[in-house]
């Protein structure tokens, strides 16, 4: 059962402001992967929802995807999810990649996915019923925040939009607690900052320069230019240019 006093908060009432407060505050000090999980299930409670769902994505200079995910649904539908290949029919997951607006789950989704399979079996987990939020960061982070429940969550007009304003809330509360917390493990993959120079120099190579027509422009030695590409190259964790260009394009360092 939905809790009043969080809906109060939410709404800017008086009556719960402490414990929404609390239920933020403790998303935000988690200190580990148990405590956020059990914090934002504590603030996904109150709101009504039974399971959440923290997944992010990242991706490399290189160009690979890497994904991190916090679950909080029964361990055997997390084995049977991931040996059934489900995660590539998933509309929810297909959705959180591409948009940035909340999608509140229907059987629709998941038929027009052909996806119906999945649906089902999620259903007899009591995993048939909830909303997904996308966050999209810079450099291809990405995060979906899915909480769930049992109980279909369009019974009721008001109370649906209550719910996706809390949801909406909690999802990006957790995203950036979560995001701090496997920040050292993205930051080992990201690269180092490219100087002035080397991102000039890309940027010519990325317009079609050689080196040398790039030292003309920048007034310096072609062999100057070479050293800024190859530490750049470096920086970037690449082997050659064409690499180098679309790592630095994939950062937004190119833009």
């Amino acid at each position: 059962m939905t809790d009043p006093s969080f809906w109060g908060w939410l709404a800017g009432g008086m009556g719960s402001l402490s414990k929404g407060i609390d239920l933020m505050s403790s998303i935000v000090g988690a200190q580990s992967d148990a405590e956020l999980l059990s914090a934002v299930s504590a603030a996904a409670s109150s709101c009504g929802f039974e399971r959440v769902l923290i997944g992010t994505q990242w991706i490399t200079p290189r160009g690979e995807r890497c994904f991190q995910v916090l679950s909080g649904y029964p361990l055997e539908w997390q084995t049977a999810y991931a040996q059934r290949g489900y995660m590539g029919m998933d509309p929810t997951v297909a959705h959180c990649q591409v948009q940035t607006s909340s999608l509140i789950w229907t059987p629709n989704h998941f038929e027009q996915a052909n996806a119906m399979e999945l649906f089902e079996e999620a259903r007899s987990f009591g995993l048939s019923c909830g909303m997904s939020v996308p966050i999209h960061e810079a450099a291809g982070v990405k995060t979906m925040v899915s909480l769930v429940r049992d109980k279909p969550l369009d019974a009721d007009p008001g109370e649906l939009e209550q719910l996706v304003r809390a949801g909406e809330l909690i999802g990006n509360v957790a995203h950036f607690s979560y995001r701090r917390l496997i920040t050292p493990q993205i930051q080992g993959i990201l690269p180092k900052k490219l100087t002035q120079h080397e991102l000039t120099a890309l940027r010519w190579v990325a317009n079609g320069k050689t080196s040398w027509e790039s030292s003309r422009i920048m007034n310096i030695s072609e062999a100057t230019v070479i050293f800024h590409l190859n530490n750049a190259m470096k920086k970037l964790d690449v082997v050659n240019r064409p690499q180098a260009i679309a790592a630095a394009f994939r950062l937004g360092l190119l833009e």
